[in-house]
């Protein structure tokens, strides 16, 4: 009995360590769905804008949204903020700014614009570490029924500083409660 001890509590922490990383990089798979809006999600050059530009293209939606709260200093968001890389299948882009910047400012301010353009539906993409907190953030902070889509490309030596971000994420948003004034 003792020995069977020993070998869990030595394999716990492993298991953890191992799981931890895989529950961020392997998140439930979702299909991208006709919606009201494709929303690119502010953060790496990682294929991410061109994959939703891609998808308006395909005909998920006729509205293109990116997050740039960074301006110019994200030079593929605001170059698609300015045209570059446009889908030709956009009726309208927006360049929507969060505040805070955060992956939660992110939904309220597209839960904002939602409102306003009286949406409902919304793809969001984003990079596969990120699409748990996302779906997580615009479940509790909008209306909007939410398919989280990721582009396939991880840099598999930023494991690490995904994974630590992602737990700060999580952590920061559930002690902040940034949401909790939203009706």
């Amino acid at each position: 009995m003792r020995k069977k001890r020993n070998v869990a509590a030595f394999l716990a922490p492993i298991l953890l360590i191992l799981g931890v990383p895989v529950w961020f990089l392997f998140p439930p798979r979702e299909a991208p769905v006709p919606s009201d809006a494709v929303l690119v999600i502010a953060g790496a050059s990682d294929g991410r804008h061109q994959f939703g530009a891609q998808l308006v293209e395909e005909g998920i939606s006729q509205n293109f949204v990116v997050s740039n709260s960074s301006g110019t200093r994200d030079e593929v968001g605001s170059a698609h903020c300015r045209g570059r890389g446009r889908p030709d299948q956009a009726v309208e882009i927006w360049c929507m700014r969060s505040d805070p910047v955060t992956t939660a400012g992110e939904a309220m301010a597209m839960g904002k614009l939602a409102e306003e353009e009286r949406w409902a539906t919304l793809t969001a993409v984003t990079n596969r570490p990120h699409t748990r907190r996302v779906r997580t953030m615009f479940e509790q902070c909008t209306n909007l029924d939410v398919v989280v889509v990721p582009v396939d490309y991880v840099d598999m030596t930023r494991v690490p500083y995904h994974v630590a971000r992602e737990i700060g994420g999580y952590v920061k948003f559930w002690l902040t409660n940034p949401c909790r004034d939203l009706p």
